[in-house]
């Protein structure tokens, strides 16, 4: 089969791209593989998969390393594989291979194919609050020694790429971009070209970097102001009593008192940074570490003052630009490999056996100066990388935040001041006040307790006392109501003229007695227990409505 049959048969069976493929040079699971994840991939990839397959097919023939750079595009919600990157490249000078050659589509069967991708930093006006968006660029290029056909394919996600090199190789564009004659101006024309996405991918990463660092100290600058007081030694009047064995067992008792809004407050305040001690200021032994001093204010409401306020969405903000800062050094380095391995491969070519000495002679220039420009774009993107590294080293010790003593055990270090030590100056500050009123909350319990204990024990003697008059009433109630009852003329004693005494008992009264003294013992019992009724429902509903309360909060 000659090539063109085989040409047209690979053109038929374009939508299995990229097994169609007359010479894929690679080994047959590795085309099953490309041909698998542009499967998986095709609804995310492509609008038309066929027409989309016929495109590759028609600019890479022969080749299919371009895929990799094609499958981190396409619809997303989240960036996928976004930091892959690398170069690939296959070329074809040997003139034995000139039996590939088609003349009708200008190929000659020797020519030079190469791949890579770029990112680059770039403004994005729909982003207020993060106006920069790091963008990516996949580019795929060959180049035909013997009819100096260039084909290009540049993937990018808007047509930035696109309106440069049409106005580079417009009417009023660069000569060198748009110069065509001759083998060794397209040649050059394609260095030019090569040189648009290189100075792309280090056009804005200085002010993005100022960005960053602008961004870093704007949320931090505030805190490193402010000066923390030192926390009293053990040995002076001010150091706070130490919390006796009762007192810690009140305090847990009253640990669910202690949620107080004064008490959330104090947690959401701001933490004070940290100055460097006076040297006249005697250091603390290493048993007791040096903490800031709580600021002196009601147990009630602390008092802030004029402190500026560090929130935990300032640490996150210090977390976003350290994950973007170390986004901006993965990339950077990425660039400067890439750009290294295009410029070392224009170099091979040139110092190559089957590289056609005339070409060479001629386009000597043109890669020498290729070299040169983008050496100087590997050296500013080195500068770049530097500028990260320390913005990073700078955020490390932004978020640790901590103070190092140069006083007796650091004397020749000055104090580094890191995040992480505002956090926990913050709960150490919270962590005082809560003590404080848990102290305070427990000598209030132990005078309580005094109080109760002396009540306790007048209302123990008191009670002793209401047993005796209670037992003499006791005692003495039968007697009285006898006596009472005799009093009356209910039962009535008399000593007729015969001098035997006599008793006469008045049925009549007995009657009347009874009559009004059970209706009455009656009523008082009814009264009573209507009473007690009322009271005891009351009771009910006022805590039925407070469970119902307790309910809907």
């Amino acid at each position: 089969m000659t090539t063109r049959e085989q040409l047209a048969t690979s053109c038929e069976a374009a939508v299995d791209y990229p097994k169609n493929l007359i010479r894929h040079n690679t080994y047959e699971h590795k085309i099953n593989t490309y041909f698998e994840r542009l499967n998986e991939r095709e609804g995310r990839l492509f609008n038309n998969k066929a027409e989309a397959a016929l495109d590759f097919w028609e600019f890479d023939v022969h080749g299919k390393d371009f895929l990799d750079f094609v499958f981190p595009f396409g619809k997303q919600q989240y960036a996928q594989d976004f930091h892959f990157s690398g170069f690939r490249h296959d070329t074809r000078l040997s003139e034995c291979q000139e039996n590939l050659s088609i003349p009708e589509l200008g190929w000659s069967g020797r020519d030079l194919q190469l791949c890579y991708n770029l990112k680059s930093v770039e403004p994005s006006k729909s982003q207020s609050k993060w106006p920069w968006s790091i963008r990516q660029s996949a580019v795929y290029h060959a180049f035909d020694i013997g009819s100096s056909r260039a084909t290009w394919i540049v993937m990018k996600g808007d047509q930035l790429m696109k309106n440069r090199i049409k106005s580079a190789t417009g009417t009023r564009g660069l000569p060198e971009v748009s110069s065509f004659e001759t083998v060794d101006r397209a040649f050059a024309s394609t260095l030019a070209t090569h040189m648009l996405l290189c100075d792309w991918s280090s056009e804005h990463w200085r002010w993005y970097i100022n960005f960053l660092e602008e961004e870093l100290q704007a949320t931090t600058r505030r805190i490193l102001s402010v000066t923390v007081k030192e926390f009293p030694s053990p040995t002076s009047e001010e150091y706070p009593s130490p919390i006796t064995q009762h007192s810690l067992t009140q305090m847990t008792q009253m640990t669910g008192r202690l949620a107080s809004p004064a008490s959330e407050k104090a947690a959401a305040r701001s933490c004070e940074v940290i100055k460097e001690k006076s040297p006249g200021v005697p250091a603390l032994p290493p048993a007791m570490p040096t903490f800031p001093e709580l600021p002196i204010g009601s147990a009630d409401q602390p008092q802030a003052g004029n402190q500026p306020e560090f929130s935990f969405s300032d640490l996150q903000r210090i977390q976003f630009i350290e994950e973007k800062a170390n986004e901006t050094l993965l990339v950077l380095k990425a660039n400067i490999t890439v750009l290294t391995e295009l410029r070392q491969h224009y170099r091979s070519l040139l110092e190559s056996e089957n590289w056609p000495p005339e070409l060479g002679l001629k386009c000597k220039y043109e890669i020498d100066r290729f070299e040169k420009r983008v050496s100087h774009i590997e050296n500013d993107l080195r500068m770049q990388q530097s500028r990260t590294e320390t913005l990073l080293r700078l955020l490390a010790d932004r978020k640790s935040l901590v103070i190092v003593r140069s006083s007796r055990f650091l004397s020749n270090k000055a104090n580094s001041v890191q995040l992480y030590g505002i956090l926990q100056h913050q709960s150490t500050e919270v962590s005082k006040l809560l003590a404080s009123r848990a102290q305070l909350s427990a000598d209030n319990m132990e005078e309580m307790t005094r109080d109760m204990h002396e009540i306790a024990h007048k209302t123990k003697q008191e009670t002793i006392s209401m047993r005796i008059i209670t037992f003499v009433t006791l005692f003495f109630l039968p007697g009285t109501f006898i006596s009472t009852l005799m009093s009356t003329d209910i039962v009535h004693f008399e000593t007729p003229s015969t001098g035997k005494s006599g008793k006469i008992v008045q049925m009549g009264a007995i009657q009347l007695y009874l009559a009004i003294s059970l209706p009455l013992m009656l009523l008082t019992l009814l009264a009573w227990y209507g009473v007690y009724w009322w009271e005891t429902r009351k009771g009910e509903k006022e805590r039925s409505k407070g469970a119902h309360l307790k309910l809907e909060a």
